[in-house]
């Protein structure tokens, strides 16, 4: 009952985030500043931590595509 697929998918989301950590690991760090109650009260700042993480997801993406 999709157990397989499901053991795919959480194989294959280990597998990448062992591969990129780094990039996972900025991309939580951006994250966890998204959810600051005092960053969030800077709008400039919440929107250049948008666009800094919207790259990290962008580079991930391409890293990650079935060749």
């Amino acid at each position: 009952m999709g157990g397989d697929m499901d053991d795919t998918t959480v194989e294959r989301a280990v597998r990448a985030g062992r591969e990129y950590r780094d990039d996972m690991a900025r991309w939580l760090a951006l994250e966890v500043l998204l959810t600051d109650e005092l960053a969030g009260q800077d709008a400039a700042l919440q929107e250049r931590l948008l666009v800094l993480q919207e790259r990290v997801e962008e580079r991930l993406r391409a890293k990650t595509q079935p060749r």
